[in-house]
């Protein structure tokens, strides 16, 4: 019987090193092999292994076993070729060399396998002088997600007799014991030392007094010790990048779906999208694969209990939604993956680390964002301040640009509440564009997210926006205008733009992006009309990449004028656009609207015309 990597060996430079990051990928060696072998869940902490190895191959299941296992890797001495095999993996690697690094002379990534029967996907560096092998695993591991992965940032980590948990953390280290943190040798100290879980029916003990580290001079303090009870679920890996709106396929038991030992790989997410919905038991089933179903928005109907979840969350999953509705369908998976997000992610995992009388500092969690309000019309002033007071789940400003009216300052500070905000007052002739320039730099957070002032957004919009931005690791990142009031005749139409994928287009009114970014891009054009048009043609000829996550948060609210961009009413009805059309104003539930306007939409009956 052929291995995946007999061809692979019999053209590798030998002596090489097969390092195997999770245990069920290698099988039977491959016919070629001509080496040693490595498994990193018996890697001594701190140990070097060196060689003298030609190749050096790691073997991973898919992007987040090998994320992971980067945080492992030992030093393992200087080769000309390194390589990864993902075994689940759903397409080759990419890897920007250092500039430190020798000159590559190859990169070679390919699918093995044939289409029936896929066997993931190898990747191969190969270059003209040796480099330290453990430096490109760690980098090919770094650039498999998109953006700057800044999980290890803010709080260092140890761990003492247990494995780093998901993520990417080269600077994480690897303890024999919990003493180690203490050393006074040590030029980086820890700020938390996670210890194994304890038994359900054992009490843990806090460390001995010749066990628990001694205070350290660097950081003038004892690094905390903490057990952690449920690891997190790589969010830049597991997401809803991807996500459909329909189905090809029925419900479908998650052991039919993931036979045999069940692991949730990329590739058993990818295949659960094509159906409507996953089925398991949440009292059998390992908790991080729920978590990575849960996260990646694959709607899930689920039996028993699972403690370890935040209850929250397990009440979510446990729901029964209408799955034969997409819209009921969508919403469902919306709450599910979002409350992942806020309770198991690696960001909330993190930041929930440092216990508050321990000194240890706190992970930062999701971004602050200064919201950029320009507006012309005095009359939706009130309205546009109540959508920015009510939302929730992100650290926000407000920078409210009046065009050409004067504005009551204590009025806006009354109906924002506690939303801290600052007013600029422009001209009537001001251009669009010279006011949301001078809106941004009078914003006091990096971020800088731009809305409307006639546009219904749900409590979450902001907060989901943010979400998306750590996920997919987008420079902008904004909603579909999916939803549309017309005011005119009364009409709601749902539009069926994709959702949660890289695009060319999000709405305006949803737009976020760093700073730095914009600033670059020369701020905002000096344009009367299309800004929104005009940035984000900015940021895709800069090479910047544009992210549109999911469109329950955001209404889009057109009436007959007093916009920069005129459209006819009937464009946003063509039937080549439109999935759903109600009579009335039927936002999703996700908008959280007040009970009348709830009743309303209760009572409104849409009128299906098309489906994608």
């Amino acid at each position: 019987m052929t291995h995946p990597l007999d061809s692979f060996f019999e053209n590798a430079a030998a002596p090489v090193l097969l390092i195997a990051a999770d245990d069920p990928v290698v099988g039977a060696l491959p016919t070629g092999f001509d080496g040693s072998m490595l498994a990193l869940s018996q890697v001594t902490p701190g140990a070097v292994h060196k060689g003298g190895w030609k190749t050096v191959l790691l073997v991973a299941s898919d992007r987040g076993a090998l994320r992971q296992a980067a945080s492992l890797v030992p030093r393992l001495g200087q080769c000309r070729v390194v390589g990864v095999w993902l075994s689940q993996g759903l397409s080759p690697l990419p890897l920007l060399p250092r500039a430190e690094w020798p000159p590559l002379s190859s990169l070679h990534g390919r699918r093995l396998g044939s289409p029936e029967e896929d066997e993931g996907v190898l990747t191969v560096a190969r270059f003209e002088a040796p480099v330290g092998a453990h430096q490109v695993l760690k980098e090919m591991a770094r650039q498999a997600v998109p953006g700057v992965d800044t999980t290890q940032q803010g709080v260092v980590l140890a761990y003492a007799g247990r494995p780093p948990a998901p993520g990417l953390d080269v600077r994480a280290l690897r303890l024999a014991d919990v003493a180690e943190a203490g050393d006074a040798e040590r030029d980086v100290p820890p700020d938390v030392v996670l210890v194994p879980e304890a038994p359900v029916d054992v009490v843990p003990e806090p460390p001995v007094a010749d066990e628990a580290p001694a205070a350290h001079h660097v950081i003038d303090r004892a690094p905390a010790v903490v057990c952690s009870p449920l690891d997190p679920v790589d969010e830049q890996v597991y997401n809803p990048i991807d996500w459909r709106k329909t189905w090809d396929l029925p419900l479908v038991d998650l052991r039919s779906l993931a036979p045999g030992p069940c692991c949730i790989t990329e590739s058993v997410v990818a295949r659960a999208r094509a159906h409507q919905g996953v089925q398991l038991d949440l009292g059998s089933e390992d908790p991080q694969h729920v978590l990575r179903l849960a996260m990646a928005g694959v709607p899930l109907v689920a039996s028993g209990r699972q403690p370890r979840l935040d209850g929250e969350l397990e009440r979510a999953i446990l729901e029964r939604p209408d799955l034969d509705d997409p819209l009921a369908r969508e919403e469902h998976s919306l709450r599910v993956r979002r409350l992942t997000f806020d309770r198991h992610s690696t960001l909330a995992w993190r930041r929930s680390l440092a216990p508050s009388d321990s000194g240890a500092p706190r992970h930062p969690g999701l971004p602050p964002v200064s919201l950029l309000l320009p507006t012309k019309r005095p009359e939706q002033l009130e309205f546009a301040l109540g959508q920015v007071a009510r939302q929730r789940g992100a650290d926000i400003e407000l920078v409210l640009g009046a065009h050409g009216f004067a504005v009551d300052r204590a009025r806006v500070a009354e109906l924002l509440g506690e939303v801290p905000f600052t007013l600029l007052e422009f001209e009537a002739d001001a251009f669009f564009g010279d006011v949301l320039t001078a809106l941004t730099h009078a914003a006091s957070a990096m971020l800088v997210m731009k809305v409307d002032d006639d546009d219904w957004y749900s409590p979450d919009a902001v907060h989901d926006v943010l979400m998306a931005r750590r996920f997919s690791g987008a420079d902008v990142v904004g909603m579909p205008s999916e939803f549309v009031y017309l005011a005119e005749p009364d009409l709601t139409v749902r539009r069926n733009h994709p959702s949660e994928r890289f695009s060319r287009f999000v709405a305006g009114g949803t737009t976020l992006l760093d700073r730095t970014l914009l600033s670059a891009l020369g701020d905002f054009r000096r344009v009367r009309r299309f800004v929104d048009t005009q940035l984000l043609t900015a940021v895709e000829a800069a090479g910047g990449r544009i992210y549109r996550t999911h469109g329950l948060g955001y209404v889009l609210h057109r009436a007959s004028g007093g916009h920069t961009w005129e459209r006819d009413a009937q464009e946003f009805r063509r039937p080549d656009i439109i999935d759903t059309e109600w009579s009335g104003f039927r936002p999703s539930r996700a908008m959280e609207l007040d009970s009348e306007v709830e009743a309303e939409v209760e009572a409104g009956a849409g009128r299906s015309v098309g489906r994608v």
